[in-house]
């Protein structure tokens, strides 16, 4: 199983000063990499989330990850602030611009992001998603070319898109979900299209049963 490069610290806080939102997300996604290397159990997982999630100062909420690989931080123009929620769901759909570089992190929450009508730039887009005990899901409009990648604790990963042609002059989508105890899906959709309130209760089901043949093929 490959792992994606270590994530980068936002910049340095005082250490007596509150963690705001961008250095929580940093820090869990350093436990995330962690698990998932093997350097860390479940249990000590938990244990450190909880720490970090509390922790009303930099220097205690640093007590969890102190003996973790931290990178240095890389600055890129094109990139977006992390979006953090703990206990609540990070969506961005409707009217909203893409950047090249996207990122959402959640504890008890889901990260969904909707392209269909969003306005993007870019040529290349790239869509980070990280959650504990919640899914990764990305839509994107038919025609438009996306790939999946990541890995999941307790949870699975597919990739369901339409079979038309690219559109031309319309952006690649690389998304990279790591989960615990959630899935990862990117999947398109046409103009309005949403699936009813019963119809996502079935796709959650079939996630662990066949599918017939002719339908979406899982990752």
């Amino acid at each position: 199983m490959s792992l994606p490069p270590q994530p980068a610290p936002p910049p340095a806080q005082p250490p007596s000063a509150e963690p705001d939102d961008a250095r929580r997300a940093a820090g869990v996604d350093v436990l995330q990499h962690a698990v998932g290397e093997g350097r860390l159990t479940l249990g000590e997982f938990t244990d450190r989330l909880d720490v970090l999630l509390a922790a009303p100062t930099v220097a205690e909420m640093e007590l969890a990850l102190a003996d973790l690989p931290q990178d240095q931080p890389v600055v890129g123009s094109s990139s977006a602030a992390p979006s953090f929620s703990v206990f609540g769901d990070v969506v961005m759909r409707g009217r909203w611009r893409v950047r090249r570089h996207n990122r959402a992190v959640t504890v008890f929450g889901d990260v969904r992001f909707d392209l269909r009508d969003s306005v993007c730039a870019e040529d290349e887009v790239s869509i980070q998603g990280r959650t504990v005990f919640g899914d990764v899901v990305v839509t994107v409009p038919e025609g438009v070319e996306a790939e999946v990648a990541g890995f999941t604790i307790f949870g699975d990963r597919r990739l369901e898109l339409a079979p038309v042609p690219r559109q031309p002059h319309t952006p690649l989508v690389r998304v990279h979900g790591v989960t615990l105890f959630g899935d990862i899906r990117v999947r398109s959709q046409g103009p309005g299209e949403n699936a009813s309130r019963w119809r996502s209760a079935l796709d959650n089901w079939t996630l662990g049963h066949p599918r017939p043949p002719g339908r979406p093929h899982r990752l």
